[in-house]
């Protein structure tokens, strides 16, 4: 065995996709932005070319940090994306979405154009999430638009969403994925782990680059520098929100416990009450004993 297999079975042959490094690493490359995109959509006509977006870090960026990170990205035909990873649930996460995608709308105003028409470009949000969204039935691949309730026409084709569910392909066979998306969501839930070429390269020729851009042994000690802090990043807030959780679970258990008790004594107060009530004692003196309310103890 040469020293580049030794590497692969002592550990993984690539990057994470999930920390902000390994995606953008693997998804700033326009060919496989485009490819994903293509695949996602199953446009009529493939998409040709897309050019990245430089956007500045907002303040809610630098507080989610680690958790949260995108790339946005326009086709020659004006389509706006903003492709996103979410490793952590967020509250109002419905509302986060319509946010983002309304703001990418409202840029598009022409102020000044007095002959601008309000015909706008279609604007997509794409989120890979690293768990179960909540208030909805769990579901691998979601697609959310406008649609007219009566009559269940779509309002418009402009804004669209696609959420992601990544935690489903988690250990699963390579077998179980079967249509073109979910071998992305396969791959890259599983890719750290991998000691072999990414499977699938038959279904979708890109993954061939991607695997050759994302293996470790060929990054330089300045990338894998970048990497190990951005991984490290990842691996913590995945520690504090595995806390969160536990916690929540503790104090979950700890007030069902003082409910019980609190339950359970006032259990304990009714079934004196009733005793006492039936040996004719005095509500006065029922109460006092008990601590109840005189109506409490008039409807035992």
């Amino acid at each position: 065995m040469d020293n580049k297999e030794e590497r692969y079975a002592m550990g993984g042959r690539y990057i994470n996709p999930l920390t902000d490094y390994g995606f953008k690493k693997i998804f700033g490359e326009k060919d496989v932005m485009t490819a994903f995109l293509t695949d996602l959509l199953e446009p009529k006509s493939p998409i040709e070319d897309i050019t990245f977006i430089n956007k500045d870090l907002s303040e809610d960026s630098e507080k989610t940090r680690g958790v949260i990170y995108d790339l946005r990205c326009k086709t020659s035909n004006g389509e706006e994306f903003i492709v996103e990873m979410q490793n952590k649930g967020q509250l109002n996460f419905s509302d986060r979405i319509l946010f983002y995608l309304s703001r990418s709308f409202s840029s598009q105003e022409r102020k000044g154009n007095s002959s601008w028409d309000y015909e706008l470009f279609p604007v997509y949000g794409v989120f890979f999430m690293n768990f179960h969204m909540k208030g909805l039935k769990p579901q691998s691949i979601r697609t959310i638009q406008l649609k007219v309730d009566e009559t269940g026409e779509v309002f418009s084709e402009k804004l669209k969403a696609y959420t992601l569910e990544l935690t489903d392909y988690k250990d699963k066979p390579k077998d179980y994925p079967k249509s073109q998306v979910e071998y992305w969501l396969y791959n890259l839930i599983n890719m750290e782990t991998m000691t072999t070429a990414l499977p699938f390269q038959a279904e979708q020729p890109i993954f061939g680059k991607i695997g050759g851009i994302s293996e470790l042994i060929h990054m330089s000690d300045e990338e894998r520098l970048k990497y190990n802090i951005s991984l490290d990043t990842y691996r913590t807030n995945l520690s504090v929100m595995k806390n969160e959780r536990a916690e929540g679970r503790a104090e979950g258990r700890a007030e069902g416990r003082a409910e019980g008790r609190a339950e359970g004594r006032e259990e304990e107060k009714i079934d004196i009450a009733k005793k006492l009530k039936s040996m004719g004692v005095s509500i006065e003196i029922i109460q006092k004993g008990t601590g109840l309310s005189i109506e409490e103890i008039n409807e035992i």
